[in-house]
């Protein structure tokens, strides 16, 4: 399976689905998502990881880029409807201290 980012933005708010696996691999289209055609300021962003199969340190790396290139708050990013070895994962690397990880 290819993987996939996409990106929608609702007023301040910015969604990115990720489908396949979440690695370095991917860095320029996530990067993308968060960057280019965003319409207003960023409040809010929130990672859907439903379809994304896998993801390594890399692709942690690039959610630790997300936050400190955007100079977001820990609330205010949110990796939802994670597979149960991709949460524990981000839960073993602590991840949870800098996103809510649902």
């Amino acid at each position: 399976m290819s993987t996939v980012v996409s990106s929608t933005q609702k007023g301040n708010l910015l969604e990115i689905g990720i489908s396949g696996r979440f690695d370095f691999s991917i860095l320029q289209d996530f990067r993308n998502a968060y960057t280019l055609d965003i319409t207003q300021p960023i409040e809010k962003i929130i990672i859907d990881l439903t379809r994304s199969e896998h993801m390594d340190s890399s692709g942690m790396g690039l959610l630790l880029t997300l936050k400190k290139e955007l100079k977001m708050d820990s609330g205010c990013i949110e990796l939802q409807n994670c597979r149960p070895h991709i949460r524990d994962a981000l839960l073993a690397a602590r991840l949870d201290h800098f996103f809510k990880v649902d």
